[in-house]
């Protein structure tokens, strides 16, 4: 049985067609369900000049068998009328998904489908696409009733759709625009399901580049005798906390005060022994001179509630923090 390459797996502006739904394609077809008729140029009125017996897929390649097909068809083609094939495909037909409509003889239409191999009908082959009367169907009265009843609702549909279209818009434009929001809607779906982790990438970023930050800063206080590496943890807890305090003015940045106040302390301050310490007014003011004003002020408060409540400088200063 002699096949023909009819389509394969690509991008197209009607969408995405993976090896997978070729090979889906190709299961699906069930001439007893739905048999594809033989066309010339995608017509879709007059008759079929065959019929598509089977399908199967190799590498991505939809290949087909045709029968019945008409002396006038072999004759165009055999004098190189039309040379390429082009398909028609359901998206979902009955609960089938794909599902082959119709295999079209292309003239002088170009078709999407670039680089398919050419059809030739040899000699000697003809045989194989005799119809064999035995199995013909005949089709009731009732069945031809039915289907010219969906001839004329199909041909009314059409009539009513081109006198709403504007004047200059063709069946073509449209059928771009529809695959242009195509591609544009499956783009926005693959961005919206990818935004959770977008969201947690760039706040494993934030939080890393912040936690760089914070250690780079206690570092240089390390360096400078400010801190002992005794106190790196507590000052890094610290600065974390501050992070995650919910600011009720945003002009504040508790961070920055804090490392200001961090960067006036005096060499080697042990942070246990701060809490503990009573220092007279007088002499805190002396013995931080050198401090801005609103780092000494934090330093007295949270002596002062350290002393009072009977907790470390750290809480001390996160209670300030949350004021």
């Amino acid at each position: 049985m002699k096949y023909f390459e009819v389509f394969k797996a690509g991008n197209y502006p009607q969408g995405a067609f993976s090896k997978e739904e070729v090979q889906e394609l190709a299961n699906n077809y069930d001439p007893s369900f739905c048999e594809a008729p033989i066309t010339l140029d995608h017509e879709q009125k007059g008759p079929a000049y065959g019929w598509v017996d089977r399908l199967k897929e190799e590498n991505g390649v939809l290949k087909a068998s045709f029968k019945n097909l008409s002396d006038d068809l072999k004759e165009f083609v055999s004098k190189g009328k039309y040379k390429k094939i082009s398909v028609e495909i359901y998206r979902e037909l009955e609960g089938k998904k794909p599902y082959l409509k119709a295999v079209s003889f292309l003239g002088a239409s170009i078709p999407q489908v670039k680089g398919m191999k050419a059809v030739e009908f040899k000699e000697g082959e003809s045989e194989t696409y005799i119809f064999e009367a035995q199995v013909e169907d005949t089709a009731s009265d009732e069945d031809i009733e039915s289907l010219k009843t969906q001839v004329a609702d199909l041909e009314k549909q059409v009539a009513e759709y081109k006198e709403q279209s504007k004047k200059n818009e063709t069946i073509k434009s449209l059928k771009s625009q529809v695959a242009d929001l195509t591609v544009q809607l499956a783009k926005f779906k693959d961005e919206a399901a990818g935004k959770d982790e977008l969201a947690r990438e760039l706040k494993e970023m934030k939080d890393s580049l912040r936690d760089k930050d914070f250690n780079e800063f206690i570092d240089k206080q390390i360096d400078a005798g400010i801190l002992t590496p005794a106190n790196k943890d507590a000052v890094f807890s610290i600065l974390q906390d501050l992070d995650n305090v919910k600011k009720f003015d945003e002009s504040s940045n508790s961070i920055e005060q804090f490392k200001s106040f961090i960067s006036a302390l005096p060499k080697q301050v042990e942070f246990d022994e701060v809490a503990k310490k009573q220092t007279k007014k007088t002499d805190a003011e002396v013995k931080y001179a050198d401090a801005d004003e609103e780092s000494l002020e934090i330093y007295k408060q949270a002596t002062a509630i350290a002393e009072k409540e009977k907790i470390s400088f750290k809480d001390a200063l996160l209670k300030i923090k949350e004021v």
